[in-house]
């Protein structure tokens, strides 16, 4: 029988292409297993004094993190007022090549042209809580906050009998949320004429001291008023300081946005009457499922109402009210 030598050539080729072939395998079979990453950069990363909000965002964020099986980075300049720091995290999350960006932009304006660097990008774009100028269709997620303002105002103007001098503090310019807010709390207080709603806007930058020290200044100079609008957690925390300290909790009327520990205990006592509750765990959770239903074609973008919730001395107890109010308790 005539024997047949395979040449050593063919040997080390067809070993190659085994090792080759395997190497691909073992490629193919980690790509099917990567998790999607999606990045979720929001006005402030970093947890501070009376400020809760977006570390329940977080929360809602990591629960449904869990429940797709994504990997979220959840990152934040450490001030709201910090435009350009925001700016900076988004193009070096952009390099990363993220399945997803969900987006709480600190300036309406200001973060037009790199949001449309993430589209451009090839990257699925989601705007929580507030919005970005931009022309591209995509989903936001938020509060409908000239409605929840529009409501608040209503509440104001039956509270101080449709009279009197009102202020009105926000917190970072240019900021969507706030231009909304002050935009509708101005619109329904303008239709009556004996309320004179003061055209001047104080502004806290993300910071309570100054929201304290604004409250102060307002009634030094405007020491007629009798009501004052805080459109949102640490302007509705300063105010409550300055208004306990200076003992006008019967002659000054306090509503706004958003709650924390302190700012129900200021319910209980008086202090502040009516407050506007979003729902920032919800914002965080739909965040993340609506980035990837997106950026697997499951959906066309929308806008995601999560609704707000009116509450007062009145209904601050119920069980659900409490759920909303204590999310860290009942996550």
């Amino acid at each position: 029988m005539k024997k047949y030598i395979v040449p050593l050539s063919i040997c080390i080729l067809l070993a190659m292409l085994l090792i080759i072939g395997f190497d691909l395998a073992k490629s193919f079979k980690h790509h099917a297993k990567k998790k999607p990453v999606v990045y979720m950069i929001v006005k402030s990363s970093k947890p501070s004094e009376g400020f809760e909000f977006w570390e329940i965002v977080k929360m809602g964020a990591d629960v449904a993190a869990t429940e797709l099986d994504v990997d979220v980075v959840f990152t934040g300049p450490e001030n709201e007022t910090q435009v350009d720091e925001q700016i900076k995290l988004i193009r070096d999350a952009i390099k990363r090549k993220p399945t997803a960006i969900v987006l709480a932009a600190t300036d309406y304006k200001k973060l037009r042209e790199v949001g449309q660097e993430v589209i451009s990008n090839g990257i699925t774009l989601i705007t929580i809580d507030s919005q970005v100028d931009i022309d591209t269709n995509h989903s936001f997620i938020g509060t409908n906050n000239i409605g929840a303002a529009k409501t608040i105002a209503k509440e104001l103007a039956n509270m101080i009998d449709k009279k009197g001098r009102v202020a009105v503090m926000s917190y970072v310019y240019g900021t969507s949320t706030s231009i909304e807010r002050e935009a509708g709390f101005r619109e329904v207080l303008k239709e009556y004429p004996n309320i004179d709603l003061i055209k001047e806007t104080w502004y806290s930058n993300g910071s309570i001291d100054i929201a304290y020290e604004k409250t102060k200044e307002i009634l030094e100079k405007y020491p007629d008023t009798i009501a004052i609008f805080g459109a949102n957690e640490i302007c509705m925390v300063g105010i409550g300081r300055a208004i306990e300290e200076l003992g006008l909790k019967d002659k000054v009327v306090v509503v706004g946005f958003d709650s924390n520990e302190e700012i129900v205990s200021r319910i209980e006592s008086g202090i502040i009457d009516k407050i506007v509750v979003q729902k920032p765990f919800n914002m965080g959770y739909q965040g993340i499922k609506e980035a990837v239903r997106i950026a697997n074609r499951e959906k066309k973008p929308e806008v995601i109402d999560t609704g707000a919730i009116l509450i007062d001395k009145n209904n601050l107890y119920t069980p659900e009210n409490q759920k909303l109010l204590f999310s860290f308790e009942n996550k």
